[in-house]
Formats: C-alpha cells, sequence, structure tokens
C-alpha cells in the first residue's frame, strides 16, 4: 500500500512560492543527498585548511571530542588537532628564518566512499596522496595512504568525529 504522507519543498522566485509534492522516500533521498553535499565539501575544507596551514579552518572541521590517529601518533580534541598545523607554520617559519626553502605540499584525494548510517553518523574513506613542489616547479610525491573517518552532525553540521590516517607501505 502506497504511502499518502506527502511532503511540500518550495522555492520562493519573485516573492511568489512554488511548490512540488515531494514523497516521504524522495524527501529522504533529497536529505541524502544534501548530506553527502555536505560531507564532500566537509572533506574538501580539511585538505584546504591543510594545505594553507589554516589552523582555525583545520580544526573546525573536526568535532571538540574528536579523536585524530595519524599512523599512530594520537591526538584527542580541537586543541590538539590544531597542533598538526601549528606544528607546520613553525616548521616552515623556522625553515624561511633560515634562508631554507621548504617544498610546498598539497593533497590529492581520490577512491571517496560515504556511507550515511544514521540521521546523524556517517563514515567516510578515501584514498589520499601528497606532492611536493620543490625547485624548478619539480614535483614528487611525498606519501600515499588512505583515510578512515566517523562524522557526526551536531547543530546541523557534519564534522570528523574520529580520523585514522593510515599510510601506504610496502
Amino acid at each position: 500500500m502506497q504511502s499518502s504522507r506527502r511532503v511540500v519543498f518550495g522555492l520562493v522566485i519573485g516573492g511568489s512560492m512554488l511548490a512540488a509534492p515531494v514523497s516521504a522516500d524522495e524527501a529522504g533521498l533529497l536529505q541524502e543527498l544534501r548530506d553527502r553535499a555536505e560531507i564532500e565539501a566537509l572533506i574538501v575544507r580539511y585538505v584546504t585548511a591543510l594545505d594553507t596551514l589554516d589552523a582555525d579552518g583545520y580544526a573546525g572541521v573536526f568535532a571538540e571530542d574528536a579523536d585524530f590517529d595519524v599512523a599512530g601518533t594520537k591526538y584527542h580534541g580541537r586543541s590538539e588537532i590544531v597542533k598538526v598545523v601549528t606544528g607546520l607554520q613553525a616548521s616552515r617559519a623556522t625553515a624561511e628564518a633560515e634562508g631554507r626553502t621548504q617544498a610546498r605540499l598539497y593533497h590529492t584525494m581520490s577512491n571517496t566512499l560515504i556511507e550515511i548510517v544514521g540521521a546523524d553518523e556517517a563514515r567516510h574513506e578515501s584514498y589520499w596522496q601528497t606532492v611536493r613542489v620543490g625547485p624548478d616547479n619539480v614535483i614528487t610525491v611525498g606519501a600515499m595512504g588512505r583515510y578512515e573517518d566517523v562524522l557526526v552532525k551536531r547543530d546541523g553540521q557534519w564534522l570528523i568525529q574520529s580520523r585514522k590516517v593510515v599510510p601506504f607501505t610496502n
């Protein structure tokens, strides 16, 4: 038996409301698509903040009580996680003060999998690769691995609750 429950989504154009009825199943699908898009944006914000050394932006993609495991080095909470980027900032400043040029590091991601577990929880996995742009714009691969994430939605915003960075090895 078909459900007669309908949800209405509307669009306001020039002060007039245009509405089309949407079934509960369609509303659920729309919410899942919205969640996936928001999670993809979250992951891009993470990588962008890391590559630009934006410490506040970097810490802001994590839940306040998040856990972060980088190949066995563990951080808990935003106040510790932010040190990943502030440490990189300090390293770059030291190198520049000593007249050394550090190669810039950039992350690329691929093979992304997002699994919506519930209204406020999801799983994310993807491969990552770092490339360095050195003297004369020579590009070299720095490392490769995968991210294993548990994501949570808090106050309507998706955040990383736990992230495990697993480098690929021989």
